[in-house]
């Protein structure tokens, strides 16, 4: 395993792009928050589409193949390097993908519907570029175990495909499904590096003996996850579903009670994975509890595990891996535990007040983005100096 930074040769690149995660990690959090802007603009009819995208679903798409999108290939571009040692993507290369994943926003918001194609060529062009690029590495290394997200990333740039057929087609139910696949493969994502990664970071934060992972325990807390994303083209087994997401919710609360929360209190960019993860489990459970109950909307529960639990953890993580990755210390400014709970209130409202309020369902709706917005843009205030800077450790002079 190497470390990954910036070696004297890259002092000729811009530090934005002389890994994955300075780019994507930075316009990540950016579109996070003008995304959830725009959306609320047109929840409240300030502002309409100029393509023939429904506001409902361009937001569910952009959050997931956009802003989720962005996050997981900056972290995967970076970590490939660490787990292959191999040397990652980097420079014009970099830059000409980050492109296009920033072509592709502007042209899902902007472009009419009569040159629909170009969104769908710029759209469908980034992930599989990524995808080559990992899969380059991993062969190289001939380390298998991570190959298995290079079909990963194809699978989503097909349901990607699917959501925007289904968009130039008005055929809308297609399209919600491919979005409710990609949501389910993302928290199977989060869920799988959540349990490489917050057991050894929490052995390491606290001082403590890293909490051994339980193979089946593993296996009921991420299958059912990967079944979800199948079962939500059958709307009929919903019973099935509900079933899985029960297990789902279960076994992944067991695990983060496993890794021991309450020990990672005084450790901001410790609390904030724990209390992420485990409101994306209870989440879950809430969903489950929709498909059962009638008078539950299975959309307005699944809000929690989006916004709080999947949200959540990628602040967390990219707050983390930005200071390591920058040769900085792993100790985060006080306001992003501000921050951190930003992300848990804005879930939690989003939530909680359509069901306890329905006539107040707009004014919940922009609460909830006020609260993502701070999250994220504290984030962007104190990070994105250091995203844009050559590592501490390897400056000239």
């Amino acid at each position: 395993m190497i470390q990954i930074t910036d070696n004297a040769q890259e002092q000729q690149l811009l530090p934005l792009f002389r890994l994955g995660f300075r780019p994507f990690f930075l316009a990540g959090a950016l579109f996070a928050i003008v995304s959830m802007v725009l959306w609320g603009m047109l929840l409240s009819g300030k502002i309409t589409l100029a393509s023939q995208l429904p506001s409902t679903q361009w937001h569910a798409h952009e959050m997931l193949f956009g802003f989720a999108g962005a996050i997981i290939l900056g972290f995967l571009l970076t970590a490939v390097q660490n787990w292959t040692g191999y040397p990652g993507l980097k420079g014009k290369k970099l830059a000409l993908l980050f492109t296009l994943w920033l072509l592709a926003r502007f042209a899902m918001f902007l472009l009419p519907p009569d040159i629909f194609w170009l969104t769908m060529i710029l759209e469908l062009s980034w992930m599989p570029l990524a995808a080559l690029v990992l899969a380059q590495a991993v062969f190289h290394a001939k380390q298998w175990r991570n190959l298995f997200f290079v079909p990963l990333l194809l699978v989503m740039t097909l349901l990607n495909a699917v959501s925007l057929i289904g968009f130039q087609r008005y055929d809308y139910i297609m399209s919600q499904h491919a979005i409710w696949s990609m949501l389910f493969l993302v928290f199977f994502i989060i869920a799988m590096m959540g349990g490489r990664v917050i057991p050894f970071f929490t052995s390491k934060g606290t001082g403590t003996e890293k909490v051994q992972a339980i193979q089946a325990l593993e296996y009921l807390a991420l299958v059912p996850l990967l079944l979800l994303a199948i079962f939500t083209w059958f709307p009929s087994l919903s019973i099935v579903s509900g079933l899985l997401a029960l297990l789902a919710g279960v076994a992944n609360l067991i695990r983060v009670i496993r890794w021991k929360p309450v020990l990672t209190l005084p450790v901001p960019l410790l609390w904030s994975l724990h209390l992420s993860y485990l409101l994306l489990s209870t989440g879950l459970l809430f969903y489950a509890l929709a498909l059962f109950v009638p008078s539950f909307n299975a959309t307005t529960m699944i809000h929690l595990t989006a916004i709080s639990g999947f949200g959540g953890v990628i602040l967390a993580m990219i707050s983390r891996v930005s200071l390591g990755h920058t040769g900085r210390p792993l100790i985060a400014s006080k306001w992003m535990s501000i921050a951190f709970a930003a992300t848990a209130l804005s879930g939690l409202v989003r939530m909680i007040f359509p069901f306890l309020m329905p006539d107040l369902i707009l004014m919940a709706y922009w609460i909830s983005i006020l609260f993502w917005c701070c999250a994220f843009s504290l984030f962007v205030l104190f990070y994105a100096k250091m995203l844009l800077s050559a590592r501490l450790d390897k400056r000239p002079g």
